[in-house]
């Protein structure tokens, strides 16, 4: 099943009517028959949130309608949008209002408070605009790598800028290098790995890694080792590797480029691929961010 701007806003809509319900993205993904990872990226895409964070904002906002439309006790509010206890909903809705829910009703702020998103075509084809993305597709051999990871606030469940966390397992990759067995000089990989393959924990792996010739059984202390199969890749062209530019992409990638088509996802990671580096400092860095592929059916 391919995914659409009509799938989305259906599902959309669905949310909206049932607010309070809790939302299980791994039957979601199943039911678009899509791995969480590429259900999470083509609902932000789309949206221009997390799945996660455009339910917690709608809750958010028709809490503060009511508290404002309506005479209900602030608990009753809370538990009618989805919260179990009155110190979680005042602590998430003046973390994203910056006032707490009695001080909005006292003094009615001038807020605007945010609708649910009309998806059209038009917006689905507006993800695309100002971008010439036109993939090499090729095959690629069976890869291997070795590297240093951190952990990192997963994008799908916070907005929390996680760029500057970058800089240590890359630090610390460059370092050790040139100590490495069968290195494929200036070849480099950045991607995020799922400890449970879902992509549905508060918390990710960011993998910062070094192309070697052979897998390796014991990467060492501290270090991870991580293999790709041969496959048929998409690979989109990014300069200036800046999260902001990779995010831009794989917005791209997600909400125009693969359902619009003749491939849809295929299992593995989606990577960031550096080759012929020899500096990362240089502005406007080129690398490629590459997506497994299958021909649809």
């Amino acid at each position: 099943m391919q995914v659409t701007f009509q799938h989305i806003q259906t599902l959309v809509d669905r949310i909206e009517a049932n607010l309070a319900d809790d939302v299980n993205v791994l039957g979601l993904a199943d039911a678009f028959h899509m791995s969480p990872w590429h259900f999470q990226r083509t609902f932000k895409s789309l949206i221009g949130d997390t799945l996660g964070g455009y339910i917690r904002g709608r809750r958010l906002t028709r809490a503060a309608q009511l508290l404002l439309e309506s005479r209900r006790s602030v608990i009753d509010i809370a538990v009618s949008v989805g919260f179990n206890s009155h110190e979680a909903f005042s602590r998430s809705f003046k973390a994203y209002f910056n006032v707490t829910p009695k001080a909005f009703r006292a003094e009615r702020p001038a807020i605007t408070l945010r609708e649910k998103p009309l998806l059209t075509l038009e917006l689905f084809q507006h993800l695309a605009d100002g971008m010439d993305q036109n993939p090499v597709i090729t095959e690629r051999p069976e890869q291997h790598l070795i590297g240093q990871q951190i952990a990192i606030p997963s994008p799908f469940v916070s907005d929390v800028d996680y760029c500057d966390l970058l800089f240590t397992p890359w630090t610390d990759l460059l370092s050790v290098e040139a100590a490495l067995p069968g290195r494929v000089p200036g070849e480099y990989f950045g991607l995020m790995v799922s400890p449970s393959g879902t992509f549905t924990e508060d918390s990710l792996f960011y993998l910062a890694g070094a192309g070697v010739q052979q897998p390796i059984a014991d990467p060492g202390e501290g270090m991870v080792a991580l293999s790709f199969p041969a496959q048929q890749v998409a690979m989109f062209d990014i300069y200036s590797g800046t999260e902001d530019t990779v995010a831009q992409t794989v917005d791209f990638i997600y909400g125009y480029w693969l359902p619009n088509s003749q491939y849809t996802r295929a299992g593995g990671h989606d990577y960031e691929y550096f080759e012929n580096v020899s500096d990362f400092t240089v502005p406007r860095l080129h690398s490629r961010y590459v997506l497994p592929i299958q021909p649809k059916t």
